[in-house]
């Protein structure tokens, strides 16, 4: 359920609080060791290696995903995860991710909770590169679709 290695953007989580965060719904935290060699350096605008931002987003999302397989994990075979489309979230960034950074940090804090057919969880978070905060992320909501629900009839 989580991609392969050239879009795996945590190596490592570092802490899952299931019961932690504001609310009590769970807290999770992982990190990336940054590698100069990544392909998205060499890939990104003509003279401009950096890390793209949406990579950034995308290790949040992933922490959501580790939430959500471990506390749905009998719907892992029967749903895929998508980004709620009836929600709106804001991201916000005030900077970047270059090779010579050693470290990302990014945690999320789980913030609501909907179970049901097609579970929801909504988090807010931070990115930070070598203790900087860099991205904050708010009203993410990931959802556990039923794969039932994808095919044309």
């Amino acid at each position: 359920m989580l991609p392969g290695k050239a879009l795996l953007m945590v190596d490592r989580i570092d802490a899952y609080l299931p019961n932690g965060g504001a609310a009590g719904l769970g807290y999770i935290r992982g990190s990336k060791q940054v590698d100069p060699e990544e392909w998205f350096f060499k890939a990104h605008f003509f003279q401009d290696p950096v890390c793209p931002g949406s990579l950034g987003v995308e290790s949040f999302l992933q922490l959501l995903k580790t939430v959500a397989i471990k506390r749905w994990p009998e719907r892992i075979a029967t749903h895929r995860f998508c980004l709620s489309p009836d929600s709106r979230h804001n991201w916000s960034y005030r900077g970047q991710i270059i090779q010579k950074n050693k470290m990302v940090t990014v945690e999320a804090v789980i913030t609501a909770i909907r179970d049901g057919v097609a579970p929801v969880m909504r988090a807010d978070g931070l990115l930070w590169v070598d203790g900087l905060p860099i991205y904050k992320m708010e009203n993410f909501e990931l959802a556990l679709v039923p794969v039932a629900e994808d095919t044309p009839s």
